[in-house]
């Protein structure tokens, strides 16, 4: 504040002077208009030296305001993250009817799930992402903390998304994109084949054609890591390859898709997953083994918006194991359709699911519909309270396809009431 002292202190000697002078001078030494045009002058220099004072302040606020503004300046690192994530809270209620006879009781309980993310655009080029989840790390489907352990803490938390993410600027469009990890879910797909919790890991190599455009095709190519026993033959790993394209005529949109994955050597003895989740097992050579798979599928949805405010959609999904054997060769086959509406803050949809016992990985589908093995229907109905708050009511009503296959569990009616809140 020296400035504003400096100025303050000319105002006040310029004030003091000018007293001084009109006490101290001779009523007869001047005229009375010589003495109001120097009153006049002096007036004028005061509200010069106020317009100074004023500036001066000005300059002054504007300075600490740079000076505050770059001492609370998050470092750089920190401006290029983006945070997101979730939390919801379930209440379930399921009850089963009897399998071959035997009865299962049924449940309620209470679940939270909790997700945090963070992305970062570490160059022009690069994307580096993770993200924290609760659920236990020996179930891929599951992300959920059941409530009641005597208020013990959530200690089921794991990272389930880790990787790199490289879009060449050298690539016309960047059209190309190359992840690597554990990776955000990169195939077109459904619930009849993956299950919306699981993250799977390894190489994914795409390219979009007229990125940017109405319509965008693309091929997509990846090398999964299932399991690593030891040396990289011994390893399971899984190529996958899938084509497909997203595009837009005025209120109508449509994306499509085509795919094959092969399993490599999962199923065979020694490499069966530790949770099979509704695929048969045998005994084969003095071990456990189960059907071999390469799933080839196709997938299409469509969506009409009909107004500003509401749309509809429609969907379908096929698939097929062509490499299925053992005792439920013939169980090779799935499918699922659905439909929905959404207005405003309004939302339903049901779907369909039938997905024989050996047509899919069972450790990868979906789990609150039953994983393989399984048909029936599911509804739902939402509503967005508000942009970060939303509530769910789903109903599942699903059963065994073939209840006398190994592995196959009892027909089940589950509710859930999800609220979701995003951060």
């Amino acid at each position: 504040m020296r400035g504003v002292g400096k100025v303050a202190g000319a105002i006040f000697m310029a004030a003091t002077m000018a007293i001084g002078f009109w006490s101290a001078a001779p009523a007869n030494a001047a005229t009375q208009a010589e003495l109001e045009a120097k009153i006049k002058m002096m007036e004028q220099a005061l509200n010069e030296m106020k317009g100074q004072l004023n500036q001066v302040q000005t300059t002054q606020v504007q300075q600490q305001a740079v000076q505050l503004a770059a001492e609370s300046k998050l470092p750089s690192w920190v401006e290029r993250m983006t945070f997101y994530g979730d939390t919801r809270f379930r209440y379930e209620h399921t009850s089963y009817d009897d399998l071959n006879g035997k009865a299962k009781s049924g449940k309620d309980r209470f679940r939270v799930r909790l997700r945090f993310g963070v992305r970062s655009q570490i160059h022009e080029d690069v994307e580096l992402g993770f993200r924290m989840v609760t659920g236990a790390d020996d179930d891929a489907t599951s992300t959920n903390q059941t409530m009641g352990n005597y208020f013990g803490e959530y200690s089921k938390w794991g990272l389930d998304r880790a990787y790199v993410k490289w879009t060449p600027s050298f690539v016309p469009g960047k059209g190309l994109a190359f992840s690597f990890g554990k990776v955000p879910q990169p195939f077109m797909t459904s619930k009849v084949i993956w299950d919306g919790d699981v993250v799977p890991e390894g190489g994914f190599l795409q390219y979009t054609f007229n990125k940017g455009g109405a319509w965008q095709p693309y091929v997509l190519a990846a090398y999964m890591t299932v399991e690593q026993a030891g040396e990289f033959s011994d390893n399971v790993l899984a190529p996958a390859a899938q084509i497909g394209v997203k595009g837009k005529v005025g209120a109508f949109s449509l994306k499509a898709s085509t795919g094959y994955t092969s399993w490599g050597d999962m199923g065979d003895v020694g490499k069966v997953p530790d949770s099979t989740n509704g695929n048969p097992t045998w005994e084969e050579g003095g071990g456990e083994r189960m059907s071999n798979f390469g799933v080839w599928d196709v997938y299409a949805k469509g969506s009409f918006k009909f107004d500003k405010k509401g749309s509809v959609f429609a969907w379908g999904h096929y698939l097929t194991n062509q490499s299925a054997d053992g005792p439920y060769s013939n169980k090779d086959t799935g499918w699922g359709a659905g439909a929905g509406v959404k207005y405003d803050k309004f939302g339903f949809d049901v779907w369909y699911k039938y997905v024989e016992a050996n047509a899919t990985p069972g450790f990868i589908a979906d789990s609150d519909s039953g994983y393989v093995n399984r048909k029936g229907f599911v509804v739902s109905a939402s509503y967005q309270m508000w942009k970060y708050g939303k509530v769910v009511l789903s109903y599942y009503n699903t059963d065994p396809i073939d209840s006398d296959i190994d592995g196959a569990s009892n027909g089940s009616q589950t509710f859930f009431t999800d609220f979701v809140f995003k951060f």
